[in-house]
């Protein structure tokens, strides 16, 4: 493959990348899970907003960098931590964003899917959702955030 030829991909690839991120790239954060019904895990949040969240609730949330948290209900709701993330952690995040809340099945490009063990960072589990093979990523995804442990966020330190 010719150096021209690589950078026409990679330039491709960034366009198309950015076309996916649309709207998700401006959010900092991604509910991977909740325990508050009308907070969907897929839904996405700015760093520094307030969430309605009472008091006995949790939501577990993916910041752009890939770093978990929990957070904890409060009477007054909560505020998310600000962070700052860069536009590739953003992108990523968007494409995370589309394995946790997904559209409905398509086939994949390339017919074969890797096995979702072998999806074991967040780069990669992004490449495997792009090529199609929403399953593996869901489930890889699934797998990594098991294995994470989230930073609790304390609602009193507002």
């Amino acid at each position: 493959m010719t150096s021209s030829f690589r950078v026409l991909l990679a330039a491709l690839a960034g366009v198309a990348l950015a076309a996916i991120s649309g709207a998700a790239a401006a959010r900092d954060y991604i509910v991977v899970g909740s325990t508050e019904p009308g907070i969907a895990r897929g839904q996405s949040f700015e760093a520094g907003a307030r969430v309605s969240l009472p008091p006995g609730r949790t939501l577990t949330l993916m910041h752009a960098s890939g770093s978990l948290l929990t957070v904890k209900g409060a009477a007054t709701g909560v505020m998310l931590p600000r962070r700052q993330g860069n536009q590739a952690e953003a992108d990523r995040l968007a494409i995370m964003r589309s394995i946790v809340a997904p559209p409905p099945s398509r086939a994949t490009r390339g017919g074969i899917c890797p096995g979702p063990e072998a999806l074991t960072n967040l780069d990669v589990i992004a490449q495997a959702q792009q090529a199609g093979c929403r399953s593996a990523a869901s489930q890889a995804l699934d797998a990594w955030i098991a294995g994470q442990t989230p930073e609790e966020v304390d609602p009193s330190q507002d």
